[in-house]
């Protein structure tokens, strides 16, 4: 091949390079839209939610009394609750909708905010689609390390600041003298590149584990200048609140490195001024930050609840009573594909008996997951929801503790001291699966008698469920229960709620139906008649 072929090859091959790389980036909004359309209103592909990643943020923010604690959100499997509701664009909205799950309010003006906000986006079918765009290309970016930044700017600060700037000027300086004196010019520029190229690598293996939150962030106000072009979004409350807090950090966008060449990176320090200067900003405006990161997080967090609202067969937004009192009407468990509902009204502390696997367990988590959703995100997987404003608190699936070196009871009457202990502080709503299940059934009936009929003075409503029959007539709690349909090879669960105590046990019928030898299941019947 000879050299004008040669040439002619490569040009046509860069030319198709070029083509290829165009049309990428042609296709590559397109590809973004058609994701948004295709995924608003449905169900949420929770398997690449890193939550170790998503929880940074919530585990990096003060934690008070208002919060649900980690033994009430492992109780309640929240992580997969949240996977369901989960539909954010951006890792900001991922982190802040995991942390909003955990933030009861105990003012309705915060929940109402929330809710104009989601309800404008549903009046708003084209500023919906167009916030999402602008919150798709922010993106996500697992271990971003902008809660560290947020928590944490001040560390982050390189030391001698002015060191670098000097270093930066020298070159300059050399440049400048070498018309006058070519050999200490280039001698000196030569020795500046060397030492400043000591100095860069230096700063950047300490920068560089924060130099994706310092581009994510750039990410985030790219993203606020796209919000601020759609009209009707940018008249939002929320935006206008916003803008001041961005326009602090113009100054820091206007100096952003270029592609520039990499020896002029280097010897004129140009990563590492920016790197600092960027901390130095988010220091001293650490709140101005922090406001346009919830700002971002409020706003996919609103598109993810409406996503999730139409992706329920039915939902409802919650009243508040100043009534001890829980009220609803076909409530079901948002993670159930095809739920039976409940309908009931509960003004006392309530009892909940019956068999096995009978849906007792369940039903007491679907009252509190919809109790915390109704005071997070406003939003309750029911036709109607009626709770008091309090906080919700659970006791349900203890496990021995075998690294504390504690016992499954101690673990248990530890979760439930928590329980007591909040009640004197605020009102709540209590729900206790199988209380002292860790303890012999004498103590366990006299102890969980003595426990709830404290709690029952209190300000709250405890729901408990129980196998106990013997708390039926010990406790002064209204009484329900769940019961099952028995023939002679099968039994059926109609897992409705339904009012006294429970007459029914099927634990024997159950090891019958299982297989069990004979001997087995005659011998346990045995010993429940001669007890009876």
């Amino acid at each position: 091949m000879d050299l004008t072929a040669l040439i002619v090859l490569i040009v046509i091959v860069f030319v198709i390079v070029i083509i290829v790389m165009v049309l990428s980036q042609i296709q590559q909004p397109k590809s973004l839209k058609s994701k948004i359309l295709a995924s608003f209103g449905n169900v949420p592909n929770g398997e690449d939610v890193n939550i170790e990643s998503v929880a940074k943020y919530a585990k990096s923010i003060f934690h008070h009394d208002l919060r649900i604690d980690r033994i009430t959100w492992n109780d309640l499997d929240m992580d997969s609750v949240y996977k369901r509701i989960n539909a954010c664009s951006s890792s900001v909205g991922e982190e802040y909708l995991y942390n909003t799950l955990h933030e009861i309010k105990f003012g309705k003006a915060e929940l109402l905010e929330r809710e104009s906000l989601v309800e404008f986006f549903e009046q708003n079918p084209q500023a919906c689609f167009d916030a999402q765009f602008a919150l798709a290309n922010l993106g996500k970016s697992d271990y971003n390390g902008i809660a560290s930044l947020l928590f944490g700017a001040d560390i982050k600060l390189l030391s001698w600041p002015y060191v670098y700037k000097i270093l930066a000027v020298v070159p300059l300086v050399f440049l400048v003298t070498t018309p006058f004196n070519m050999t200490i010019g280039i001698m000196g520029i030569a020795l500046s590149f060397i030492t400043n190229m000591i100095f860069h690598y230096s700063a950047m293996r300490y920068a560089e584990t924060e130099m994706p939150a310092i581009k994510y962030f750039s990410a985030m106000l790219n993203c606020c200048g796209k919000l601020y072009k759609i009209d009707s979004v940018s008249k939002l409350p929320i935006i206008e609140n916003l803008r001041q807090h961005f326009n602090v950090f113009k100054s820091i966008m206007a100096k952003a490195p270029t592609s520039v060449g990499i020896y002029l990176n280097i010897i004129f320090l140009i990563d590492v001024r920016y790197y600092n200067d960027f901390a130095r900003l988010i220091t001293a405006h650490s709140q101005a930050f922090h406001q346009v990161y919830k700002t971002i997080g409020e706003i996919d967090s609103a598109l993810s609840i409406l996503s999730f609202r139409k992706s329920l067969s039915a939902f409802c937004t919650p009243q508040f009573s100043d009534k001890n009192e829980l009220e609803f009407e076909e409530i079901y468990h948002p993670m159930i594909q095809e739920p039976i509902t409940n309908t009931h009204k509960f003004c006392n502390d309530i009892l909940i008996t019956g068999s096995n696997a009978s849906g007792k367990s369940t039903f007491i988590k679907t009252l509190a997951i919809n109790g915390i959703l109704a005071q997070t995100i406003h939003t309750c997987t029911a036709k109607k929801f009626v709770t008091r404003i309090s906080m919700t608190v659970t006791s349900m699936a203890m496990r021995d503790d075998l690294f504390g070196g504690e016992s499954y009871f101690i673990v248990e009457i530890k979760s439930l001291k928590r329980i007591v202990d909040l009640t004197a502080k605020y009102p709540c709503i209590c729900y206790v699966d199988e209380i002292l299940r860790g303890t012999n059934t004498m103590e366990r009936i006299a102890a969980s008698t003595a426990i709830l009929t404290y709690l029952n003075k209190q300000d709250c409503l405890c729901v408990v469920a129980s196998h106990d029959i013997e708390l039926t007539r010990l406790l002064k709690h209204d009484n329900y229960h769940f019961c099952e349909q028995v023939t002679d090879n099968n039994i059926v669960f109609d897992y409705k709620l339904k009012q006294g105590a429970t007459t029914t046990r099927n634990a024997i019928k159950l090891l019958d139906f299982m297989g069990f030898e004979n001997e087995i299941v005659s011998h346990a019947k045995e010993l429940v008649a001669s007890r009876d």
